[in-house]
């Protein structure tokens, strides 16, 4: 049963990192060529499309995690150091995705269509990228635990 948590947990951490990472190198820069009301809208539609898939997996690793952690809880405090870092990362990565997704690109999805300076913008940027440093960082913590479990 272990090996079938470890192998769902490593295809949804899989598909949210490769996902994240393909947005990110792939499709925002294709769609910044775009401008204007086509450019939010192609961006606004790339962003609804990877939603449920992308979101969905971070819900199964979160779950498939917190049962392989349990499995493997070791009382050392390294282990559980490592695992208090890895819940930090991810409610962390919650948090700037919700305001990335929810807060902040609506901003400048109204400021686009209003024509005028979008001030909004480089917020939403610097929110993605330290969305995706998150991203980054939940993998090589579990590869930590991994090895302290």
């Amino acid at each position: 049963m272990t090996a079938v948590l470890v192998a769902i947990h490593l295809v949804a951490a899989g598909i949210w990192f490769g996902g994240s990472t393909a947005l990110v190198f792939v499709g925002v820069p294709a769609v910044r060529v775009a401008e204007g009301e086509s450019r939010s809208r192609a961006m606004r539609e790339l962003g609804l499309r990877w939603r449920p898939l992308g979101y969905g997996s971070l819900l199964v690793a979160a779950l498939t995690g917190i049962s392989l952690a349990a499995r493997d809880w070791e009382s050392t405090a390294a282990f559980e150091s490592v695992l208090a870092a890895k819940a930090a990362v991810f409610a962390c990565l919650l948090g700037v995705s919700y305001l990335h997704n929810f807060v902040y690109g609506p901003r400048v999805q109204a400021e686009v269509r209003a024509g005028g300076p979008q001030p909004t913008r480089r917020r939403l940027v610097v929110i993605g990228w330290i969305s995706y440093s998150l991203t980054m960082a939940l993998p090589i913590l579990g590869v930590a635990l991994q090895r302290l479990a």
